[in-house]
């Protein structure tokens, strides 16, 4: 067998392990983590796009690549939305009721390491049955930092105090709903019920890590020019 062979053979079998067992597991651990309902429409979508616009079969690779830019697409829009997300919930969570809520205390805090985040946790009770049960949300709301190597103490108590006055802000307007399910003390606080709120959004988060990534290279490699650059000129 020549080198060109061996060297086909051994491109095959590792296209066959990514395509065959990597990237299957992943998306099934990425549909698992995320909510089933978008998946569904996804690949609902995903069906009657391509069967309209291809009009093969969808037993295909382009299939599963089109059904993973319409899932990617859709799962963006409902990272941005937090009415979709709450919409989402009512939709697939029928039996749940909603409860009037009071007596609402935030905390919020600094995340350090790779987060660089401040986040709010919430603890409020709610009235059911005559009966007062206290609850608390952990991670409700998010402010991230966008800045690429670090934050300063004076912007993490800006950015705690931002974050906290936003969300007393909501609890004031009564931009919230709580829902609990009847068969538990189990309750899920929504909170704000905006259209759009992009600090919260891990689409967004996602391609802000990316763009830190390709940036921290970048600003090394004008760093290396300009050392370079006047290290020739300063040898003349």
């Amino acid at each position: 067998m020549s080198n060109n062979d061996l060297l086909e053979t051994s491109q095959k079998k590792s296209n066959d392990i990514v395509f065959k067992i990597i990237v299957p597991l992943l998306g099934l651990l990425f549909v698992v983590i995320n909510p089933l309902s978008l998946f569904a429409i996804s690949a609902l979508l995903g069906i009657l796009l391509y069967i309209i616009v291809f009009r093969k079969t969808i037993f295909s690779k382009l299939f599963l690549f089109s059904l993973a830019a319409i899932y990617t697409v859709i799962l963006f829009i409902y990272s941005v939305s937090p009415k979709i997300q709450y919409m989402e919930f009512i939709t697939t969570h029928p039996h749940w009721v909603e409860v009037d809520g009071n007596s609402f205390r935030v905390n919020v805090n600094w995340q350090g390491s790779k987060n660089r985040r401040s986040v709010a946790d919430i603890t409020y009770q709610y009235r059911i049955n005559h009966k007062f049960i206290n609850a608390s949300e952990k991670n409700v709301l998010k402010n991230n930092a966008y800045s690429i190597f670090w934050n300063s103490k004076k912007e993490k108590n800006e950015s705690n105090q931002k974050l906290k006055k936003r969300v007393e802000s909501y609890i004031q307007k009564k931009n919230f709903k709580i829902l609990k399910n009847p068969d538990s003390e189990e309750s899920r606080l929504f909170i704000p019920l905006d259209n759009v709120l992009f600090s919260n959004s891990f689409g967004i988060q996602f391609l802000v890590t990316i763009s830190k990534i390709m940036l921290i290279p970048f600003f090394c490699f004008l760093i290396l020019f300009f050392w370079k650059d006047n290290h020739i000129k300063n040898s003349k």
